[in-house]
């Protein structure tokens, strides 16, 4: 007696597509991280805009007010990114 042969199955399936390497699934794609910087980068410069017009208001030299706006700046954009963060758009 002869044990026969098991054969291969008539239409094998394809291995499943791997997800691209920077997203995780269902995670958010790069356009929805682009959009996030951007809103990122708009939130700080308005938020620069304003430092700098109050500190101008309030008698400031414009090097004065100029740092103040660069460091509202630095400080609203990273808040704002760690809030995107939070929320799992990054």
């Amino acid at each position: 007696m002869t044990t026969p042969t098991p054969t291969p199955p008539s239409n094998p399936t394809a291995p499943a597509a791997e997800p691209s390497a920077g997203t995780a699934p269902g995670g958010p794609t790069t356009g929805t991280k682009v959009m996030a910087i951007m809103f990122c980068f708009v939130c700080a410069a308005l938020a620069a805009i304003i430092a700098f017009s109050i500190a101008r208001h309030l008698a400031a030299e414009p090097l004065v007010s100029i740092g103040w706006a660069a460091g509202t700046f630095a400080g609203s954009f990273y808040m704002v990114q760690n809030i995107l963060e939070k929320f799992g758009q990054l």
